[in-house]
């Protein structure tokens, strides 16, 4: 899920005289040489796999003709995205839509006419050997309370005001009924794993606990980093459920998809995900992703679409 959003004051001050980010930066950089536009005079910070993801740097280019000046790899819009935007080390990142971070600092959302960023739905992905009849009836439970509004709003205290994941995960599945004992999932292990960043740790910690409640032996291994990281654990069987993402998990197992709509994207990732693994029932929760920069940026270089980027200024 994506957001790209442009950096403080700090950085824009560099960012018109032509020079991006700082000589205190974090992760790796790629520099794409001299480019064209606005965008070619910015620093982009993201997850390593957004260089290379059909809707990242590719999708940017192909379909706005946005290049960025410089990459640098750094979290999937966790701490470390939010600190070097925040800091100037890059001028723009990808964050997520539900991220507070966004209206805590007066991000503004540019337009996503031409649709790069399809429906982004999440769902629980896991090892098909471990979806028994008793873990899919959980999962889908949580699924059926889990939307949008909910996800923001559980970010917030997760994100914002700093309280435990787990603490969270579970006064939430008590507020909705969903932690009552039962053995509906009694006699299954399972290692429930996360990506790098908060909200995916929550849900990790939603799922794991909705589970303990219904009888499964659960463990969890969180943080673990991007795709690239947790696919293969899903694989190897050293993880074997996982909080996923619909349209940017779908163009991970197809680069050629085309599907957009949230009912399109279901369709076609429940036949792209390859063996032994499945995708179960999806929330209407999303974190779809987006371009963000600052209220300062958007007024400076007259940004109302992600399309502007690439002008000239």
């Amino acid at each position: 899920m994506i957001t790209l959003a442009v950096a403080g004051t700090a950085a824009l001050s560099m960012a018109a005289c032509g020079v991006s980010g700082s000589s205190h930066s974090t992760g790796t950089s790629t520099s794409n040489g001299d480019t064209a536009g606005v965008a070619g005079k910015l620093i982009l910070g993201g997850p390593s796999e957004f260089k290379t993801r059909p809707d990242g740097i590719p999708g940017l280019t192909k379909t706005y003709g946005v290049t960025f000046g410089t990459f640098k790899s750094l979290d999937a819009g966790g701490s470390l995205t939010v600190n070097a935007l925040k800091h100037g080390q890059v001028d723009a990142a990808d964050l997520f839509t539900t991220d507070p971070s966004i209206q805590a600092n007066g991000f503004v959302v540019l337009e996503d006419p031409k649709k790069l960023y399809t429906a982004q739905n999440v769902l629980p992905l896991i090892a098909k050997a471990k979806a028994t009849t008793g873990v899919r009836a959980t999962l889908k439970a949580v699924s059926d309370k889990l939307d949008t509004k909910t996800l923001t709003a559980l970010d917030v205290k997760v994100i914002t005001y700093k309280e435990d994941p787990a603490a969270v995960a579970k006064g939430w599945l008590k507020e909705q009924g969903l932690n009552k004992t039962g053995k509906a999932a009694s006699g299954v292990s399972i290692k429930v794993g996360s990506a790098n960043f908060q909200e995916n740790v929550l849900l990790a910690e939603i799922y794991a606990e909705a589970l303990k409640a219904k009888g499964a032996n659960v463990s969890t291994k969180l943080n673990i980093g991007s795709r690239e990281a947790y696919i293969p654990g899903l694989k190897d069987g050293s993880i074997n459920l996982i909080p996923e993402y619909s349209g940017v998990l779908l163009q991970y197992f197809d680069k050629t998809a085309t599907a957009a709509s949230s009912a399109d994207v279901y369709a076609a990732l429940k036949s792209a995900v390859p063996s032994p693994l499945i995708v179960l029932h999806q929330s209407s929760a999303e974190d779809r992703d987006a371009i963000v920069v600052t209220k300062v940026t958007a007024d400076k270089y007259h940004l109302t679409s992600i399309g502007d980027l690439a002008k000239t200024g």
